[in-house]
Order: structure tokens, then sequence, then C-alpha cells
């Protein structure tokens, strides 16, 4: 026997597409959030053995990119 969904108006919400406006609350929380990340990254930097630096590094840049664009987008009002 089949189980229904109790609930079949809930939904999973759409991912957000490049050009759609976000609420600035929400850039501002994700920008947070990616400068704690980043605090952390540069802690792991230097406890990590050399031969995983390159990759704590690439994060480290992806982070600081996405930190940049959100700052950019807050600038420009989303």
């Amino acid at each position: 026997m089949a189980v229904e969904n109790e609930l079949p108006d809930l939904t999973a919400p759409a991912p957000r597409g490049e050009g759609d406006p976000v609420s600035p609350d929400l850039l501002e929380a994700e920008l947070f959030g990616l400068e704690e990340t980043l605090n952390i990254l540069r802690d792991e930097f230097t406890s990590v053995a050399p031969g995983e630096r390159a990759h704590v590094a690439r994060h480290m840049r992806d982070t600081r990119v996405r930190i940049a664009q959100i700052r950019l987008r807050l600038l420009h009002g989303c």
C-alpha cells in the first residue's frame, strides 16, 4: 500500500539563479557565514600538512571570490 504525503502542499524551494533578486538580509547572513568560513580556513591552513595546503588555499580563494560577489550585490542593491 502506498503512503500518501500528509502535507501535499509542501514543496522544496527551487534553487535561485544567479540573476534572481535576493533580500539584503539573506545576503548579509550569507556574507557573515562566508567570513566565518574564511576565518576557519585560515586557521586550518596553518595546521594542515604541506601537501594539503593547496586544497585549503583553493577553498580560501573560492570563498573570497564569493564574498566579493556578495559585497558587490549589496552595494548595487542586489
